[in-house]
């Protein structure tokens, strides 16, 4: 059989002097919390104060100055103070604005017109090399192969034809059978609207130009 545990006063007197142990602690820490709590408030408050002084001496300084002597103060924060008080500083800057490298269209586009029109400018007189005879020699020699009046037109095709390598232009064989002429080497007649070109001489030598 179990026995039955009856407390006694004295036990119960003994669990209350423990309650009222662990009370009375607490409370004293308590009480030391308060005290510190209540000690930093006022110093917080002091400071607070003397922030308030400053503050108000720098702002009336301030408007002794004038705006302009010192622009961009702001209005709160960014004030200093010496001795017990912190020092709050604020200070905002607006990053400069990154400008775009400007690429030089016009620079690149010139180099490749430049290019262009070097690879596809022809040549006055590509393929000829040196020794070859002239197209004065070359007109020349065609009115004295065929000795009958000819167009500048066949005489170019025929030239064309022989020469595939040279840039023989109509113009241009014009032009020369027209020094021919002016020069006595060449004779020209008109038909209807065509114009003929025959040799003057025709078993003179060739004259280079």
């Amino acid at each position: 059989m179990r026995e039955l545990v009856v407390d006694t006063p004295a036990d119960n007197t003994s669990l209350k002097s423990q309650y009222a142990a662990q009370v009375a602690a607490d409370l004293e820490r308590n009480s030391a919390e308060h005290e510190r709590l209540s000690s930093e408030i006022a110093s917080l408050q002091e400071q607070l104060a003397v922030l308030e002084d400053n503050r108000a001496l720098l702002l009336s300084m301030r408007e002794t100055l004038g705006d302009d002597a010192v622009g961009g103060t702001p209005q709160n924060g960014g004030v200093s103070v010496s001795g017990n008080g912190p020092s709050a500083t604020r200070e905002s800057a607006a990053p400069p604005a990154t400008r775009k490298p400007r690429k030089k269209a016009g620079a690149t586009s010139g180099h490749r017109k430049s290019t262009e029109s070097a690879g596809s400018r022809p040549s006055r007189k590509p393929g000829r090399e040196a020794g070859a005879p002239t197209l004065r020699e070359l007109v020349r020699g065609d009115l004295t192969q065929h000795g009958e009046p000819r167009s500048a037109a066949e005489i170019t095709a025929t030239l064309t034809q022989a020469l595939p390598g040279r840039d023989i232009k109509p113009t241009v064989v014009r032009s020369t059978l027209e020094s021919l002429v002016a020069k006595g080497q060449a004779h020209r007649t008109k038909q209807q609207k065509s114009v003929f070109y025959s040799t003057a001489t025709p078993d003179a030598d060739t004259v280079p130009r």
